[in-house]
């Protein structure tokens, strides 16, 4: 064999196993679940002056990314749909269903990142008027709002709470 061919081809070899043992490990596939879920916000007046109670359900499709057997990064879309109720007066606004995908990072130093991008609560019938929709972002631990491009007049109440009676406050121009 001429000693240029075999210098190619050790050349050639001694690349491929350099490429073989540079690539980055496989990373473990994704898990994906999907679940339902329902939950509530009530008071006692103190948002709007009468009680009232937000109501959801809806479900869920996660996607779990993990490396090396570690939990990195989920993604769910959540559809949802709703109501909200005035318990005083008995009126009642539809949520209609809305879409929004949530992307959780859990990041190196410890803290989490929440990214939710799209449509969480509309309401546009009628006179009544109300969008939730747009980017926000926060991280926990510690807790910061990062980001809010679009329309939030409910996460921006508490954006790090979805279970805060202080929400409703949002809902108060629904029953005037």
């Amino acid at each position: 064999m001429a000693p240029s061919i075999r210098r190619l081809l050790c050349a050639t070899g001694t690349a491929a196993l350099l490429t073989l043992t540079a690539l980055p490990a496989a990373a473990d596939p994704p898990t994906h679940t999907q679940q339902s879920f329902s939950g509530a916000v009530t008071d006692t007046g103190q948002a709007c002056g009468d009680p009232i109670s937000w109501e959801f359900t809806g479900e869920v499709t996660l996607t779990r990314f993990f490396e090396d057997g570690t939990l990195v990064r989920i993604h769910a879309h959540v559809q949802e749909s709703g109501t909200v109720t005035n318990l005083a007066t008995g009126e009642v606004v539809e949520l209609p269903r809305t879409s929004f995908l949530e992307r959780v990072q859990f990041l190196d130093d410890g803290s989490v990142m929440i990214e939710d991008n799209g449509l969480s609560v509309r309401i546009t019938g009628g006179e009544d008027f109300l969008l939730d929709v747009g980017r926000f972002v926060v991280r926990l631990n510690p807790a910061e709002l990062l980001q809010s491009s679009g329309q939030h007049p409910i996460r921006e109440i508490n954006p790090f709470s979805v279970s805060d009676p202080a929400l409703l406050a949002a809902f108060c121009g629904l029953f005037e």
